[in-house]
């Protein structure tokens, strides 16, 4: 995997990380983290200076992680074929139990 300028971004397990902490980093904050044969984490360095906005470019970032688990869910459990009467109608039940609870 290459970040942005090209440089080969290190590969590591994410048990050295868990065994040998910070001194595995040798240095450098851009890697990727591996479960298994799964990427599990990517860990960029933070530049001084410009920490809002790299905060804000990882919030956008895992919000789209995020929509595109939430699509990955919604394919694999039948949820991406309902149709909007079917949305519209679950929404209605949901909406019509939780008024019954506040009722009570």
């Amino acid at each position: 995997m290459l970040v942005p300028g090209g440089v080969p971004m290190r590969t590591i397990p994410l048990r050295d990380l868990q065994t040998k902490g910070a001194s595995i980093l040798e240095g450098r904050m851009d890697l990727t983290l591996v479960e298994g044969s799964k990427t599990s984490f990517f860990l960029i360095p933070v530049q001084k200076g410009f920490e809002q906005f790299q905060a804000s470019l990882l919030s956008r970032a895992f919000a789209k992680s995020m929509l595109l688990q939430s699509q990955i869910h919604a394919k694999a459990t039948g949820l991406a074929d309902m149709t909007m009467d079917e949305i519209t109608a679950e929404v209605r039940e949901v909406r019509k139990a939780r008024a019954a609870r506040k009722a009570k």
